[in-house]
């Protein structure tokens, strides 16, 4: 059985310490978990007592990383499994810290495909079908991507025939000195491809465009 060798403070992670074992790898926890195990230098540690140890670390470090990772702005919950899986942690170690940031409410598909919508609506303006089909690649439910983009809405206090002629006015700028059959044609597709409705999209060539 392999012996704990030596603990010790971790390096540049404050309350966290490094447990020395022989014949295998350091491994990193909260230093209240090293309490809540009963590990101390000189232990024998058995194949049992190593792999709960191991799964102790790997939560620990999972949980580390998600908080950093959450931090910085809102997340989906696909995001943050895809993250945690980047950093070379298992499904044992991701799944209870997805369990646990949820329970914090540090986790919210709705909340986060609102702010979304709001970044989306102020840098990038687009249609509803084209934040939602984002929001649905990001993992995203289709439930929660339109709830969420609904509030982003509400919250930015415009409508989608607001952001649409935001955009359509924006884009014929450029398309003035085309001839206009071809440059209907180019509007219409850009502005289909930005997720806005044909009709609403062709609404808006046939009234605003002539009039301008």
């Amino acid at each position: 059985m392999p012996k704990i060798t030596g603990i010790q403070t971790a390096k540049r992670r404050t309350g966290w310490v490094e447990i020395q074992l022989d014949g295998a790898s350091s491994l990193l926890l909260p230093e209240d978990q090293v309490l809540s195990l009963g590990l101390a230098a000189g232990d024998r540690v058995s194949a049992v007592d190593l792999e709960r140890i191991e799964r102790a670390a790997g939560r620990a470090e999972a949980m580390r990383i998600a908080l950093r990772y959450l931090s910085v702005r809102p997340r989906a919950r696909r995001e943050l499994v895809i993250q945690l899986r980047r950093k070379g942690l298992d499904d044992i170690a991701i799944q209870p810290t997805i369990e646990r940031c949820d329970e914090l409410g540090y986790l919210d598909d709705r909340a986060f495909a609102a702010a979304f919508a709001r970044d989306r609506i102020r840098l990038r303006p687009c249609g509803v079908r084209r934040m939602r089909d984002d929001l649905r690649s990001k993992g995203v439910s289709e439930e929660d991507a339109l709830a969420g983009i609904a509030q982003g809405l509400e919250d930015e206090g415009v409508s989608e025939d607001e952001l649409l002629e935001r955009v359509a006015e924006r884009r014929a700028v450029g398309l003035r000195n085309i001839e206009p059959e071809v440059a209907m044609r180019r509007l219409f597709a850009f502005l289909s491809r930005r997720g806005f409705p044909s009709e609403d999209v062709r609404r808006w060539i046939e009234t605003e465009w002539e009039n301008e």
